[in-house]
């Protein structure tokens, strides 16, 4: 009962949080001293992003739109036993003028596994986990430029995981929508097969099925499906939420999540009520996450228990734009 007091009275507290003034929350000192480092960050990536592109490509490298990116998170995770703080970093170099439109993509998680069942909750949250370079990578891809309204978008990657011994895979993803305009459901699903060469086939997918309730929320059904020949077994979450968007910087999500593996003494490993508060603190590029979470797992004759997790996102590029 005292857990669930604590996840309804976060409510209150975030709408007042969420009262917006200007583009910004922080100080002027501080935005002061983070612009400059922003912008100095920014035009690096942008940079090396246009001189890789001129290479493989043309000299209208110089010109077209860039989608090239580098995000970085740090979140604080809170719970009974277990509390740390995670760096996550993922750059994304993209080349529109080569011929097959390449994508470089240096990330710390390459595999963004459903396996963490402890971490399940968070998962979307997270973006990636704790930074292991036995579990970075760098690797090209290469995807189809189609409307994925109108057709399968499909991708073809490859690339190596770093560690002991280096890891080299080769990756296929598919993703196509579909919209039905009379009931306004809409349809998505993206799927990825990888093959390492160390660790083995990894096969995943994802559906996401979602409705606007009315301007401002909307109902969301999510399966994410994750198979690792390694570890012979499926898991698999499923969540039904609903999203608010509170204002042009805020955002508030209420979500049932429901984790299980095709092994073990029980199918279904954990039960999760979240609710997760995202803020544009400033301009666009600097984000905080707030995420108070109640956990009920069914093995281990555990206990209910409480886990919050803190986060601060930024991201390196000038015109990009995200809330969830």
């Amino acid at each position: 009962m005292t857990a669930i007091v604590v996840m309804l009275a976060w409510q209150p507290m975030l709408l007042q949080a969420a009262v917006p003034h200007g583009e910004s929350d922080l100080p002027v000192w501080l935005q002061d001293r983070f612009e400059p480092v922003h912008y100095d960050l920014t035009r690096i990536v942008d940079n090396t992003a246009r001189k890789l592109d001129q290479f493989f490509g043309t000299e209208d490298s110089l010109f077209v739109e860039n989608q090239s990116f580098l995000r970085v998170a740090l979140d604080t995770l809170l719970q009974p036993g277990d509390s740390k703080l995670d760096p996550s970093v993922r750059f994304r170099v993209d080349m529109p003028t080569t011929k097959k439109r390449l994508r470089l993509i240096i990330e710390s998680d390459i595999e963004e596994p459903l396996g963490r069942l402890s971490e399940q909750g968070i998962r979307e949250v997270r973006g990636g986990q704790r930074f292991d370079t036995n579990n970075s990578a760098i690797g090209l891809e290469q995807r189809s430029s189609k409307d994925p309204s109108e057709a399968w978008v499909q991708g073809l990657g490859l690339g190596v995981k770093f560690g002991a011994p280096l890891d080299p895979y080769v990756r296929y993803s598919a993703a196509r929508q579909w919209n039905f305009s009379e009931s306004k459901w809409q349809i998505n699903s993206l799927s990825r097969v990888t093959q390492f060469n160390q660790r083995g086939l990894q096969v995943r997918t994802n559906f996401d099925v979602n409705r606007p309730i009315d301007e401002d929320r909307t109902l969301r059904f999510q399966t994410y499906v994750d198979f690792e020949e390694r570890r012979d077994s499926a898991v698999f979450s499923q969540t039904a939420e609903i999203n608010r968007v509170i204002d042009s910087r805020t955002a508030l999500r209420y979500a049932l999540i429901v984790v299980g593996e095709d092994r073990g003494e029980n199918t279904i490993k954990d039960y999760v009520l979240q609710a997760y508060y995202r803020r544009d603190i400033h301009k666009n590029i600097l984000f905080m996450d707030i995420v108070p979470e109640i956990h009920f797992p069914t093995e281990g004759n555990l206990d209910p228990y409480v886990a919050l997790t803190f986060r601060l996102e930024a991201f390196f590029r000038g015109n990009f734009s995200r809330l969830f």
